[in-house]
């Protein structure tokens, strides 16, 4: 394609100067007259028999296929240009004050108004149409050539200007004008090309093939992986929680980091394949070699490994991190929409996967996301209709057995799909933009159902909310707490937030500052699953905390692996030398209940002390005073 415009380039050019030299001979006659507007004269004149030239010809090169209806509008839009140029230039005044230009001017005009609709529908297979027209356009060329050389050539005008000798002399520079003027078009229109391809084709960010270009990178792999019977694999990159830096580092740090991305994608793919970035926070990659399922994945795990390494910014650091998706040609498909939307599918299953960033594709996801799909609608129909419900589980003074909490635990029994795990239910509302709404919902009802036991006599108690990563990113987590606590009435230390260590960018400003918002509130903040994510020491130093919860996946193994055992009085210690408290999760068995005694854990929670109860059955259950109680039946 970039041949065949560089000859088309290249053939205007060579017909611009063969036009300018026929044009030179033509017009020795008629320049001879007037020395002072010789250029302005003869330009404008050659000029509109050039332009009459090249539309008969781009109507000539339509019907030999050629050229397109593109370069014929060009054309005629060019020609009308000039003739309007010629009718009110000002430089073209003594062209139209020659005898008999000026109607001939007005009547091409006014032709070319009436021939506009049918140049715009005509078509290269319009045969009749294109030759009816070239014969309507011959007298007008007739005329052009008139307008040009005979009302310039003559006895009278040439006894009148007889007197500049030296006519030939300018008339040859005139001619070395035109070409170099020619020459000078031809390079601008290369370098127009080539920069109007890199803005059409490429990123400006990033400098990668964008969207448009990738589809034609794409079938063009797509063509030669079935030529030469390989396979080929796509990956769909994603950056998790980019909306969040945007937010709250501001979009010159967001820029940045893409540009970082972009060039890590680069170097990882090597001469494997190509980088490109689809818009946003999108990039997919297109892998032509060693592309079977096994390097494929290989790829993906490199890939996702380049991306996950620090960016070091001019106030700290930022660790993005991405999740892959790839679908492999042929065995996922042969076409570029399957492959993309497999790899998209891919690609969201590792997103809401916490063990897994990197997915390779199965035939079975598409049946899962459907799934959640449906579940979606449901769920948006089920906060409508108020059909979600809420569970309490107890939270004990281990060392007293006094209630210190219940944290609240999401349940949704639904009509269609039966009982949805909570684990599911989130990430089908973060995954469908759910979660801000699910979330102001749990906090209200959570909130509500509170004030109604401490009305009942039960001041002591306080609720442990979750809080998803969605609601945080977005800054508005501490104005929902606010209006929540004002509008049911609930004291701010009454309430307790539980928020994951992965929820929140803690390398930055506004993470903190929304933690201290709330800190300031008078709410109580607990860390979350701690020990599971990517939260170090000097970030723990940092952040305005309470609590710390002991994953269970460590209390499980308490009593049976030395290693968890040193790991939790690590925590216990470390929270201490703090002022933090910590609780326990998932205790089942009263060895490891007595082992967090020991180790100086003072809250726990799990099925050995309390399971979850729903509200009516929690009112019943709960000691007025707060003292100790046994685990209901």
């Amino acid at each position: 394609m970039n041949k065949l415009k560089l000859l088309l380039l290249t053939a205007i050019a060579l017909l611009f100067g063969l036009s300018s030299i026929y044009s030179y001979t033509r017009d020795l006659d008629v320049v001879q007259y007037v020395s002072g507007t010789i250029k302005g004269i003869g330009w404008a004149s050659s000029e509109l028999e050039t332009e009459a030239l090249k539309f008969d010809h781009a109507l000539s090169e339509l019907v030999a296929g050629t050229n397109d209806e593109a370069n014929l509008q060009l054309r005629f839009e060019l020609l009308w240009s000039r003739i309007e140029v010629l009718l009110t230039g000002e430089e073209s005044q003594p062209l139209r004050e020659q005898p008999g230009v000026l109607p001939v001017l007005q009547a091409f005009r006014e032709q070319l108004e009436l021939w506009e609709t049918r140049v715009y529908a005509l078509t290269a297979g319009d045969r009749a149409g294109i030759l009816a027209l070239q014969q309507e356009l011959a007298p007008y060329r007739e005329l052009a050539r008139e307008v040009n050389v005979d009302s310039f050539s003559g006895a009278n005008v040439w006894q009148q200007l007889n007197i500049i000798q030296d006519i030939r002399t300018r008339s040859l520079l005139y001619l070395a004008g035109l070409l170099i003027s020619g020459g000078l078009m031809l390079w601008l229109l290369v370098r127009e090309n080539r920069r109007n391809r890199e803005l059409a084709y490429h990123d400006m960010l990033t400098g990668l093939p964008n969207r448009m270009y990738f589809y034609q990178l794409m079938g063009e792999a797509l063509a030669a992986a079935h030529k030469e019977q390989r396979p080929l694999a796509l990956h769909m990159v994603d950056l998790n929680g980019f909306k969040a830096i945007n937010d709250s580092l501001g979009h010159e740090v967001g820029d940045r980091l893409l540009r970082v991305i972009a060039s890590r994608l680069r170097q990882a793919i090597g001469d494997q394949g190509v980088v490109a970035r689809l818009g946003g926070d999108e990039f997919v990659v297109i892998q032509r070699r060693q592309a079977d399922a096994t390097g494929a994945e290989q790829m993906a795990l490199a890939l996702w490994q380049s991306l996950s390494r620090e960016v070091r910014l001019n106030d700290g650091c930022l660790s993005p991190m991405a999740c892959i998706g790839t679908s492999l040609y042929p065995v996922h498909g042969a076409t570029l929409p399957e492959l993309m939307s497999h790899a998209d599918t891919a690609m969201y299953y590792a997103k809401n996967n916490s063990k897994a960033a990197v997915r390779l594709f199965e035939p079975d996801m598409d049946e899962r996301r459907l799934r959640r799909q449906k579940l979606a609608v449901a769920l948006q129909a089920a906060l409508e209709k108020d059909e979600l419900s809420l569970h309490y589980q107890p939270i004990f003074h281990l060392e007293s057995g006094r209630i210190e909490s219940l944290e609240v635990l999401l349940r949704w029994q639904s009509p269609e799909f039966g009982q949805v795990s909570p684990l599911e239910l989130i990430a089908v509302a973060e995954h469908h933009g759910l979660a801000f709404r699910l979330n102001d919902w749990v906090l209200h009802r959570a909130c509500r159902q509170l004030r109604q036991w401490q009305s009942a006599g039960f001041g002591w108690l306080k609720v442990n909310v979750n809080v998803s990563p969605n609601i945080f990113v977005r800054g508005q987590l501490a104005a929902t707490v606010a209006d929540s606590l004002r509008e049911t009435g609930v004291k701010a230390e009454s309430l307790v937030l539980e928020i994951t260590e992965d929820t929140s960018l803690w390398d930055t400003a506004g993470s903190l500052d929304t933690l201290r918002e709330l800190r300031r509130l008078g709410v109580e903040i607990a860390l979350d699953d701690f020990g599971t994510g990517y939260s170090s020491f000097s970030h723990l130093r940092q952040l305005p905390v309470n609590k710390l919860k002991i994953d269970k996946s460590f209390v499980a193994d308490l009593s049976t692996d030395q290693r968890a055992f040193n790991l939790v009085k690590t925590i216990v210690t470390l929270a201490h030398s703090l002022d933090m408290a910590v609780t326990a999760e998932g205790i089942e068995q009263p060895e490891q209940q007595r082992l967090l005694q020991q180790l100086g854990c003072q809250l726990g929670q799990g099925y050995l002390l309390a399971r979850p109860m729903q509200a009516d059955a929690v009112t019943d259950w709960l000691p007025r005073d707060g003292q100790s109680h046994s685990q209901p039946a």
